[in-house]
């Protein structure tokens, strides 16, 4: 009976082994940057190669909620980073990036998912969203500001924690937007604060000590120079 229990036991943990949801850490490639453009052909996403040597991707593809789209053949130096403009994808989407809800996702060359980040909050009804289930964050990174260009950075290159908080966002008044501009890193980090000025005034003491001083030798230089009697 102890026997057949523990087979049971066995087979279910084998059963959630096989069912566990894959997760968005990469270990050879991962997504770093992403530039979410108001004018789609500015928009640009940046790639980093983890490992200890160079590695060419072949038939790899990008992939947003609406699409995914074959990479141009490209080999990336170990521990160095490939800037990708959209404009040199011919599929890009024609409305870009959608700046409130939206994924970037990256297959290999056998279509398996290496790595995603997504923004907003993810929908069902997106095409690449069964793709990429396992690894959306709902809800996703915080946008600062859907419409104005938004930048989506990661907080330190080659550490991948799988959450929003490894990365970091910030977004760009346009010109001739009366809006007011835009500028939320998400970033625990505080930007470096000058530090104030020393206070005047501390000097006085010394010009009276000096003033004294001066004083004292002008009198004794005076006497010296008056008639003895």
């Amino acid at each position: 009976m102890s026997l057949a229990l523990a087979l049971v036991l066995f087979s279910g943990m084998l059963s959630l082994l096989a069912s566990a949801p894959a997760r968005a850490e990469s270990t050879t490639i991962e997504i770093t940057d992403v530039y979410n453009a108001v004018n789609p052909s500015e928009e640009w996403f940046q790639l980093y190669n983890m490992t200890k040597s160079s590695l060419t991707l072949t038939d790899w593809s990008i992939c947003t909620s609406t699409t995914c789209i074959t990479l141009p053949t490209m080999t990336i130096d170990s521990f160095n980073l490939a800037k990708i403009k959209a404009s040199s994808l011919s599929n890009w989407p024609a409305k870009g990036l959608d700046g409130a809800n939206d994924m970037l996702g990256l297959k290999d060359n056998n279509g398996k998912p290496i790595d995603s980040l997504n923004w907003g909050t993810p929908s069902s009804s997106w095409k690449n969203y069964e793709a990429f289930q396992t690894m959306l964050w709902n809800p996703g990174i915080k946008t600062p500001d859907p419409n104005a260009n938004q930048s989506f950075f990661r907080m330190a290159i080659g550490h991948d924690t799988d959450s929003p908080t490894d990365w970091l966002t910030t977004a760009q008044k346009l010109p001739g937007s009366t809006a007011q501009p835009t500028a939320t890193p998400t970033s625990p980090i505080q930007p470096l604060t000058t530090p104030p000025a020393p206070k005047t005034g501390g000097e006085f003491p010394v010009l009276l000590a000096l003033g004294l001083l001066g004083g004292l030798f002008a009198i004794r230089y005076l006497r010296r120079l008056a008639p003895q009697k």
